[in-house]
């Protein structure tokens, strides 16, 4: 055995800071000073009205929303998660609009949405299966999706397609 110190005594690979707590950063927000607040809502709101483009409308947002939540929580991983955030409501919202153009383009029928329900009630039944016979939660979900998925691939690519 080289070395006699203990593993105690031994100095860590990595040495991760503790992130600001999550309720922290959203109580920021309530001590910020209201003005600045009201006045980037506004602009948002501003920015959504003024542009035609969804891109660029998502980008003006997004950037604005970005600069407003690292100013107020001061902290950019914060800030970036409440931004992915604004950047995902407004995709749904924006595909929930034009429902119609994104089926269209996404071919999407009641026989996919029923394989995809199936897919999720499926891969939920194993996961159930599975920790009651002790697997552990991480592991088993990618191995319960990745078994539903080969069953799931393997019907359709053996069973013929009708239109």
């Amino acid at each position: 055995m080289s070395g006699g110190a203990s593993t105690e005594d031994s100095e860590p690979l990595f040495v991760l800071e503790p992130l600001p707590k999550l309720s922290d950063a959203i109580d920021s927000f309530t001590s910020a000073n209201p003005l600045l607040v009201l006045v980037a809502v506004g602009a948002v709101i501003y920015f959504l009205v003024k542009f035609n483009d969804p891109m660029t409308k998502m980008w003006t947002t997004s950037s604005l929303s970005l600069g407003l939540d690292y100013y107020v929580t001061e902290s950019l991983f914060f800030a970036m998660i409440f931004t992915s955030i604004y950047a995902l409501v407004f995709s749904l919202v924006w595909a929930a609009m034009r429902w119609d153009e994104v089926k269209a383009a996404l071919g999407i029928n009641n026989t996919k949405i029923l394989s995809w329900l199936s897919f999720v009630v499926c891969t939920w039944i194993l996961m159930i299966m599975g920790t009651a016979i002790g697997m552990p939660l991480g592991p088993g979900l990618v191995i319960c999706i990745s078994v539903t998925g080969y069953i799931w691939w393997t019907y359709y690519s053996l069973e013929p397609v009708s239109a």
